[in-house]
């Protein structure tokens, strides 16, 4: 079985990169959070103001069955042609 055998000043490289990226890691996160917290509010605000309307229920499903399904025209079938 091979092993790696790398020197102190290879282990101590390693160990100072490490830490550079785990900082770099952390400041990103700490950087993150806010964006995070605000899009969430956004998201929940937007449901409170679609319940409020009364265009979803409580459990965000649409209170109005849809008329016609999805994919069809409002104008209904195309016509046949002769």
């Amino acid at each position: 079985m091979l092993q790696a055998q790398i020197t102190d000043e290879q282990r101590e490289q390693l160990r100072q990169r490490s830490a550079e990226l785990h900082a770099a890691l952390a400041k990103f996160a700490e950087s993150f959070a806010p964006v995070a917290r605000a899009i969430t509010e956004s998201f929940a605000q937007l449901g409170r103001q679609l319940r409020e309307s009364g265009l979803i229920d409580e459990d965000g499903q649409p209170v109005k069955p849809a008329d016609r399904p999805a994919w069809q025209s409002p104008y209904g079938p195309p016509q046949r042609r002769r």
